[in-house]
């Protein structure tokens, strides 16, 4: 009888630990991913505002296209080239780029810094890592059309870099891209994390990888009502069809390796660049190298902006509104 008894007891036991393992921990990691609202503490650039560098700014509020409201900044220059859509990180809000505003500025474009939704001050209910931010990016370029001539160049870190791939991969007037320390896929980045995770939390290290990662994405697509197989950052960026776009990296970011900006650097193909800034920081690389990533920004604005002149040119010499020119840019390079 005893030995009965304890084998219904570890039998209980493991039921516990196998529904706890791939029941719970993936429901609340999910969650913690998409639904719950944390913005991090951003001491390096709290309290920040375009006023702060002597710069003029307006407060925008705009919806993107299925109806979340929007919050940003209009930055203007005068007699502007184009306009920089600036966006930002997961659980950040737009100050997170706003020193690097007096660049854009002093490069002589307009800058559109936008809080994504479910984080700052804009509206949202969930996270979905790009499926449903590619919408607020693209109304942000919307915006800045309705705005000011030019061309518009998207530049995001993070989840903003995965954001702004998604967005200029379905908006072909998109002039450029610079994508700062983004993932791959959902999946892969899940996978990742999950192993990182693993070496901070105690109880995370009975968890296995897999299945856990798999069924943590699941739910998040659940809880957060995307599709992650949509969430392809590497797909995307072959979308670019060869505009100008720079992949940056800094390159001992244990949470987004530099070899993932190669990696999109070569589905981006012909136009792309990369450009690796020593430091260990995820995302810092514009505090880090500003020098090599303000050289990298320029030359990008300036493709940028050629790229959207000779488009300009063969529309009017067509005659054919919203005409498309693929033009071979410049040979890739890679900056270290």
């Amino acid at each position: 009888m005893r030995r009965v008894w304890l084998k219904r007891v570890a039998a209980a036991v493991a039921l516990v630990f196998v529904l706890f393992v791939v029941g719970w921990v993936p429901w609340f990691l999910a969650g913690l991913a998409t639904t719950r609202r944390f913005q991090f503490p951003d001491k390096e650039n709290g309290g920040l505002t375009p006023a702060s560098f002597q710069l003029s700014s307006e407060d925008l509020a705009f919806r993107s296209a299925d109806g979340v409201a929007i919050r940003g900044w209009w930055v203007p220059a005068p007699a502007a080239r184009g306009t920089v859509v600036m966006v930002h990180g997961l659980n950040r809000s737009r100050i997170e780029m706003v020193r690097r505003v007096p660049f854009v500025h002093a490069a002589g474009w307009n800058a559109l810094l936008a809080d994504l939704r479910h984080h700052g001050a804009s509206g949202g209910e969930a996270t979905t890592f790009g499926a449903k931010e590619k919408e607020d990016v693209k109304a942000a370029a919307r915006v800045a059309r309705e705005r000011s001539p030019g061309p518009v160049v998207l530049w995001g870190v993070s989840l903003g870099g995965a954001s702004v791939v998604f967005a200029a991969a379905e908006d072909p007037a998109v002039a450029g891209v610079i994508c700062d320390s983004s993932f791959r896929s959902l999946t892969d980045t899940a996978r990742h994390h999950l192993q990182l995770f693993r070496s901070f939390q105690w109880w995370l290290r009975i968890v296995p990888r897999w299945p856990v990662a798999e069924l943590t994405v699941f739910w998040m697509g659940r809880r957060g009502g995307f599709d992650p197989g949509t969430v392809d950052v590497r797909a995307a960026a072959a979308g670019l069809a060869g505009r100008p776009a720079l992949f940056v990296a800094n390159s001992e970011d244990v949470r987004r390796p530099k070899e993932i900006a190669f990696d999109l650097q070569a589905a981006a193909g012909r136009g792309a660049e990369v450009l690796i800034v020593p430091g260990k920081s995820h995302g810092g690389a514009w505090r880090d190298g500003t020098a090599a990533y303000q050289a990298a920004a320029t030359a990008l604005l300036e493709a940028a902006e050629r790229r959207s002149a000779r488009t300009a040119d063969a529309t009017r010499g067509s005659g054919l509104a919203g005409g498309a020119l693929t033009v071979a840019e410049q040979g890739t390079r890679s900056r270290q």
